[in-house]
């Protein structure tokens, strides 16, 4: 009996020593709701703080004690405990809490739910973009976001356009939002030499948006002063595809299109019989439609390959495309070659590294365009319909008061070629549960040539004997961000710690060459050049260090805290002011949270939020705080130089105080979203010349002297109309901006810009019109009369007025999305109400003097004493009223049908999807404007020159049929 119990009590301690022995558990978390794999679960070993995190793919690996319970936890899912009972493999599934916290969105250097912001953010999703078949950024991002303002400022291929993000913070700095890929900023702007006002080549325009997962848009200091001295414009923050783990995607895309001017936006001019009565010549048999020489419907094409696959430690992502477009303007298009990959892959269950690589290749063919008088497009306006075309021998005919437009097409090369190449290698480490250390380093380069000949069989080639020009661009940034992550969850306090570390190097060189004399139109290059009429060669380097924070913690998903700071040190600013410093402070109360709204069913989400903050804008010259020599000053036949700036070490960087108050309101499950926005934003310190004594040798110094402020109101509405077989989905967005200049150095408004006459006046919105009141025409005299504003019974600078003013009320995007079956429509439209455009054109086109072809209203011209009409005998150049328009326009964007093959056909096809799609793009623009087009500025990106049209190409109605072939 004695041996049985020793033999129990040494089996039991067996058994429990095999009981307490330490196992490895595997296993994967799945949501409940669609079985989706969910990355970042927190594992822990219950009672104690040792766990891990699950990967992205959902699993999970642990070392415990065979008896221990595992506790299973992550934001916005209820908490599951599971014994472990000596098991090697545990799969879980979680379920979502009651708080629905809805889709993870990149904001500045980490990720977030988007319920749990409290700053302001818009976000554009993969669905929104591939329903638009523009390919270009800009132009996807065109009415998808309250409080961005893209104003496509002409329709020519590639050309440039403007983005602005609640108004514009600076009068003279950039204006433009900072654009980060993936993180890392990148290269914007026109780095183009060759003059072509208005038709500048962006670098943005190599992005292809087929790569781009989504967009985020950061609008207030909460969310933007995280990238400090760059973010008072805001950011746009693009989120580009990866691969998938476990599966395999394989899509292709391509699309065919036909574009044009629309008939009804042309402008009516007069034909030969109309001209000779008009001026009283008698010219015969000669009747030339000029604007049908120079136009014609232009092809666009594109085809996208992209592959995404990975397995359980490795994902990647290849694409490629093709792309082109022909412009309705002769001569003009924009072909753009790109590709892009991206690797990422898991060393240990801590370390993964990555890379990625993009590079793009585009040839831009452009014509002179606006301000100038060698332009297809204002010459082919221009001319009168009596001359021809050839004379008799087969030459070019130029007896017409400008060049003729069907030489410059033919004969003219303008060709800007570019080619960006970027690439990154980053790498991800866990570990002490809760860590996180990033590091990513990466190098934007582009370059740029431009070719522009014309050849002596052209009125300004032969007035040189032939013009050649050469300029190169070389563009590159290097960039280092390394960044400590830290997350916590105590009870129901969650906390967010992150601290960073960046640098960045630019650097910029420029050539320009400029050559006359070629022996013969067939050669073009500078090395067949007689002269060198001019030629230049420049270099800017510079640097940015930053070290940036951020806090973030909730309660309950009910409280929620924002802190953020932000240290720039920059090379562009004086030595006494060299670092900026940009904190930021947000709040929120998700009310929908407490009992007392729980209990009402219908309500799905309610949030208040507030931000205070300030950001930076470093977007100026370089070298401004530095007294600087230039080169080139000969004396006595020697080299010398002399001092062309004079040294400010004080100054510093423009700053933005961020005021912003918000609510977000879900309904019915969601199917009702509201956002809404008011915020107040000052800018300080604006850089802006500060006039000295002419005596001193200069005229000016740069000083932080002025002060503007934008406020404004936003609204986004986001609805599901109908969810059975028939669907219905609503996207709107509202925006109103209001802009005015506070502080001038001694209020003197800066006078005059551009073709407009655009200023800048304390107490007024930037770039208003200042003008002399029309005030019809004299029915006795026929001549225009003109308000004397000081009764002195002159006319002259003291009785110009404010004419008009180019900002907008409002701007608004509505998206209706129907889809029935395998049909699905999209119809988007976009508006903008309140804003005044200069005609320029019209300055010309209907002036009654000079020999520029007339528009038919000019038919209608006072003739005799008694007439009554709007039409003056003989006009004149005045910046008047008289040109004012109002440019408020309603136009139908975009309208798209598809339809998806279903899933059997597909099937036996081999496919994983098919879908045919026919598209139409600025199908009708409703406005009362005159002109060509209503979104329109012949000035491009300038801060103050705004509204206003000067012989601008407008852009085209495309009508676009494609197919979209998933495997």
């Amino acid at each position: 009996m004695r041996k049985r119990y020793l033999f129990l009590l040494i089996f039991s301690m067996f058994i429990g020593s095999v009981w307490s022995q330490t196992i490895q558990v595997t296993g994967k978390v799945t949501s409940a709701s669609d079985d989706s794999p969910i990355p970042g679960v927190t594992v822990l070993i219950k009672d104690t703080q040792k766990g891990v995190s699950t990967e992205a793919n959902g699993t999970y690996k642990i070392d415990v004690d065979a008896k221990t319970t595992l506790v299973f936890s992550f934001i916005g899912m209820k908490k599951k405990e599971i014994p472990v009972n000596g098991q090697s493999k545990i799969n879980v599934s979680l379920e979502d809490e009651s708080v629905n916290l809805g889709e993870m969105v990149v904001v500045g250097y980490s990720t977030t739910s988007r319920k749990l912001l409290s700053g302001s953010v818009g976000l554009v999703n993969e669905e929104e973009i591939k329903n638009v078949p523009i390919r270009t950024i800009d132009g996807v991002l065109q009415g998808k976001s309250a409080g961005v303002v893209i104003n496509q400022n002409s329709g020519t291929p590639g050309g440039q356009n403007s983005i602005k993000l609640r108004g514009g913070s600076s009068i003279f700095a950039s204006n433009q939002p900072l654009i980060v890929i993936d993180g890392v900023p990148m290269i914007t702007g026109s780095y183009g030499q060759i003059g072509y006002s208005g038709q500048e080549i962006d670098a943005i325009s190599d992005l292809n948006p087929d790569d781009i997962e989504s967009f985020t848009i950061l609008k207030d200091a909460s969310a933007t002063a995280i990238f400090g001295a760059r973010a008072s414009n805001g950011v746009i923050q693009i989120t580009t595809k990866k691969g998938n783990y476990q599966k395999t995607n394989v899509n292709f895309n391509t699309s065919f299109g036909m574009q044009t001017l629309p008939a009804e936006r042309l402008p009516k001019l007069m034909n030969a019989a109309q001209w000779n009565e008009y001026k009283g010549t008698d010219v015969q048999g000669i009747d030339t439609d000029w604007m049908k020489e120079i136009l014609q419907w232009g092809p666009t094409s594109n085809n996208e390959l992209s592959l995404s696959t990975g397995n359980d430690k490795t994902r990647l992502y290849i694409s490629g495309s093709a792309f082109r477009q022909d412009g309705t303007v002769k001569s003009t298009s924009f072909n753009r070659y790109s590709g892009r990959m991206g690797v990422d892959h898991k060393l240990t269950k801590n370390l993964t590294i990555g890379c990625g690589a993009s590079i793009s290749y585009s040839k831009t063919r452009r014509v002179e365009g606006d301000q100038t008088l060698f332009g297809p497009l204002p010459n082919a306006l221009s001319i009168p319909a009596i001359y021809p075309v050839y004379n008799e021998d087969g030459s070019y005919n130029e007896d017409g008061p400008y060049a003729n437009p069907v030489a410059i097409i033919n004969e003219t090369k303008n060709i800007a070629y570019d080619n960006r190449n970027s690439g990154n290698i980053n790498l991800e480490y866990k570990f002490l549960n809760g860590f996180t250390f990033t590091s990513k380093w990466s190098a934007d380069v582009y370059s740029l040539r431009e070719h522009e000949y014309d050849p002596i069989t052209t009125r300004q080639g032969a007035k040189y004997n032939g013009l050649g020009i050469e300029g190169t661009s070389y563009v590159s940034n290097l960039v280092s961000n390394n960044i400590l992550n830290y997350n916590k969850a105590i009870n129901e306090n969650y906390f967010e710690a992150l601290v960073g570390y960046s640098t960045e190097k630019y650097a910029k060189r420029n050539t320009y060459i400029e050559a006359i004399d070629f022996p013969n139109e067939n050669l073009q290059y500078i090395n067949s050049a007689g002269t060198i009429r001019l030629a230049s060669t420049s270099a800017v380097d510079r640097g940015i260090n930053s070290y940036f924070g951020q806090f973030k913690y909730n309660y309950r998903y009910k409280y929620i805290l924002t802190l953020t700071a932000r240290a720039d040190g920059s090379s562009k600013f004086g030595k006494n002011n060299r670092y900026g410093y940009f904190p930021s402070v947000s709040v929120a109360w998700r009310a929908s949270e407490e009992n007392f709204i729980k209990n009402i069913s219908w309500i799905s989400d309610m949030k208040l939020r507030a931000t205070y903050g300030m950001t930076g804008n470093d977007e100026i010259g370089d070298f401004s705080s530095l007294g600087l020599y230039g080169g080139g000053y000969n004396y006595g036949g020697m080299s010398g130089i002399t001092p062309i700036q004079l040294p400010n070490p004080d100054l510093k960087w423009e700053s933005t105080i961020q005021r912003g108050l918000g609510f977000d309101f879900g309904a019915f499950k969601d199917r009702i979203n509201l956002t809404l926005d008011l915020y107040y934003n000052k800018t300080n310190d604006i850089l802006l010349p500060r006039p000295i004594p002419a005596s001193s040798g200069f005229t000016s110094i740069t000083t932080n002297i002025g002060n503007l402020e934008n406020k404004g109101f936003e609204a986004t509405l986001n609805t599901i109309n109908f969810d059975k077989k028939f669907k219905w989905t609503t996207s709107l967005n509202f925006a109103a901006n209001r802009n005015k200049v506070l502080k001038l150095y001694n209020g003197q408004p800066i006078a005059d810009y551009g073709r407009g006459g655009n200023w800048v006046v304390e107490g007024q919105p930037i770039g208003v019109f200042y003008g002399y009141k029309c005030l019809g025409v004299d029915p006795t005299t026929g001549n225009l009369v003109y308000e004397d504003i000081n009764h002195d019974g002159q006319l002259n600078s003291d009785d110009l007025t404010k004419t008009g003013d180019p900002n907008p009320d409002f701007t608004a995007g509505l998206t209706n999305t129907f889809s029935f079956f395998n049909f699905e429509l999209s119809v988007f439209l976009y508006s903008s109400v309140g804003n005044d455009i200069f005609n320029g054109t019209w300055i010309y086109l209907q002036s009654g003097t000079g020999e520029d072809n007339q528009t038919t209203e000019m038919i209608h011209r006072w003739k005799k004493p008694g007439d009554i009409t709007d039409m003056p005998r003989a006009g004149d150049t005045y910046k008047s009223s008289r040109f004012i328009e109002n440019g408020s326009f309603l136009r139908i964007k975009n309208v798209t049908l598809s339809y998806s093959l279903p899933s059997k056909p597909t099937k036996w096809l081999h496919m994983k999807s098919l879908k045919f799609y026919l598209s139409g793009q600025n199908l009708f623009t409703f406005t009362t404007y005159t002109g060509m087009d209503p979104e329109v500025n012949y000035y491009s990106n300038d801060n103050v020159i705004l509204g206003t049209d000067f012989f601008t190409y407008p852009q085209s109605r495309t009508i676009t049929a494609g197919l979209n072939v998933g495997f």
